[in-house]
């Protein structure tokens, strides 16, 4: 009886061992999973850039873009949490979430670049109290479809490009789709430039800057297994296409 009562602690005491063992060395992966992975910082440089004037300036969709004989005309300011978009594109695991929301308020897209990995569904919330008709010119299964106001519309991009964001009942509302690939992750875009990676694995990247439908940054990158602060990203406005004049007739 006795030596059976003390088999019976010794078989005990051995499976606590075992599962205090089995503990620790899943605590241990997990350890050695979050050092695998680093956030990454950097700032973009926002002193003189600003978007480039259109070939044909647009109707003004707000009292200070219209002339008074008073006030002087706003400058038109980039806003880099609405209007850009930080992300890294290469080979790897996606850190990029499968699916976002856009909304639509005051008449405006926020954010109005948006940028998706392939098999992303992307949800139109509309926060105004009139209808919107939010659609991707050129883009099939993105078409114009009436969303009500606070409902939702829902659309899955499968086809990798680059398209318009309009609303055929707010003509001002404007804004960009990209739909990448390789896309591994989107930063956190601060009013004043700043933007934050969180957990990115090691590894070599691209991390490019988006306005709209341009590209107006891009640098290699190489991520370890420590957090990396990026120099400093200049932005370059494209340059903007101006027509050219008509071929003078033979004889004149």
């Amino acid at each position: 009886m006795f030596d059976s009562q003390q088999g019976k602690r010794r078989r005990l005491r051995g499976q606590l061992h075992a599962g205090t063992a089995l503990s620790l060395a899943a605590l241990s992966s997990v350890l050695c999973a979050g050092a695998l992975a680093a956030d990454v910082r950097g700032q973009l440089v926002l002193g003189s850039y600003h978007a480039p004037a259109p070939a044909k300036p647009p109707r003004p969709a707000y009292n200070w873009q219209i002339e008074n004989g008073v006030k002087e005309v706003a400058r038109d300011r980039v806003s880099p949490s609405r209007e850009l978009a930080v992300v890294l594109v290469g080979s790897g695991a996606a850190k990029a979430p499968d699916r976002i929301e856009v909304a639509v308020s005051g008449g405006s897209l926020l954010p109005s670049t948006v940028c998706v990995r392939t098999g992303t569904t992307v949800r139109i919330r509309n926060d105004d109290e009139i209808g919107h008709e939010v659609y991707a010119e050129g883009l099939d299964g993105f078409s114009p479809e009436a969303t009500s106001p606070k409902a939702i519309r829902s659309v899955n991009l499968q086809k990798p490009g680059s398209w318009p964001l309009l609303d055929r009942l707010a003509p001002h509302a404007r804004g960009e789709l990209h739909v990448l690939p390789d896309l591994i992750a989107v930063a956190k875009v601060e009013a004043n430039g700043n933007y934050t990676f969180s957990d990115i694995a090691p590894g070599k990247y691209t991390l490019e800057v988006f306005h709209g439908a341009s590209m107006v940054a891009s640098k290699a990158i190489e991520v370890g297994d420590k957090a990396l602060t990026v120099d400093p990203t200049v932005l370059t406005a494209p340059a903007v296409a101006t027509p050219s004049a008509p071929a003078a007739s033979p004889g004149k």
